[in-house]
């Protein structure tokens, strides 16, 4: 009898470990939770302040399926102000969450059957995701010789014939491996010559201690590239995030948005307006 779908999803261990740890009795111990990446710092003021204003004018409704379009103007605007990319605003797609945004990346380019190239070790929802929409994630192994950077010798080596797709995260979950953008230009480069898409994962490029690290978007206009507000702004419970999508895909990746979610959390993306202010910059920074 073969397996279904949905029946191949394997946990996600990480949400397994943290509920049965909020079932301990009243009155156990306190213990350091080493699971789950969330930071200890509560979200900034002024993103709460903003929700709260959102909440006492009781505006909260849908809005469109990519996002409040101030939102995304804050997000294209902060990529010129820090990595100097000029990212139209009809290319940044709002999601719930990073997750959300790699769900419709991968629904986006991925047909059944399809391979996926997923860094090992890498974070284990990626693959999960692959099998949802009906694709085969392919390990791309990855050792502490070359630092645990994917390479793109071992991304040819690892391409197969049914290969549409190469998911990279920098800095990396769980190696914290940077790639630099003159290997991200290359990479992105040969899978567009495949007729590939490259997907780079950069939810913790904002917290990086090795100096400002600018987008893999400053090298390539043809990536699909997903962010969150969940590490750097410390807003895991909002679930929001964003996706900045090649002009090819915007329109593939609205259609699949109005259905899937219908529109991102209008408080949450009220609030991550405020996320983009001076205050809320300084706060971050110290964050980090």
């Amino acid at each position: 009898m073969m397996m279904s779908r949905a029946e191949a999803i394997r946990p996600f261990y990480v949400m397994e470990i943290m509920a049965r740890a909020q079932r301990r009795p009243a009155g156990a111990p306190e213990v350091v939770s080493m699971v789950v990446g969330e930071p200890d710092f509560p979200t900034p003021a002024p993103i709460v302040r903003a929700a709260h204003e959102a909440l006492d004018e009781n505006r909260i409704r849908y809005t469109h399926a990519l996002g409040l379009d101030a939102l995304r103007q804050a997000i294209a605007q902060d990529y010129q102000d820090r990595d100097q990319i000029h990212v139209p605003v009809h290319r940044v797609g709002v999601t719930a969450g990073a997750s959300a945004g790699i769900l419709l990346s991968l629904a986006a380019v991925l047909s059944a059957g399809d391979e996926l190239l997923v860094t090992d070790p890498g974070y284990p929802c990626n693959r999960q995701f692959a099998l949802a929409v009906g694709a085969i994630p392919k390990p791309l192994v990855t050792n502490a010789e070359h630092n645990y950077q994917p390479r793109l010798e071992a991304i040819q080596k690892a391409w197969g014939p049914k290969t549409r797709a190469v998911l990279l995260a920098s800095p990396a979950n769980p190696t914290g491996a940077i790639v630099d953008l003159e290997s991200i230009q290359a990479i992105a480069q040969w899978v567009r010559s495949k007729g590939g898409w490259l997907i780079m994962d950069e939810i913790y490029l904002r917290l990086s201690l090795q100096g400002p690290l600018r987008s893999a978007l400053s090298v390539s206009n043809d990536i699909i590239s997903v962010n969150s507000f969940s590490k750097t702004y410390s807003m895991t419970g909002w679930r929001l995030g964003w996706v900045v999508i090649p002009e090819a895909l915007v329109g593939v990746m609205e259609r699949l948005a109005q259905n899937l979610f219908i529109s991102p959390p209008f408080l949450s993306q009220q609030a991550a307006i405020a996320a983009f202010s001076s205050e809320t910059r300084r706060i971050a920074d110290g964050y980090r």
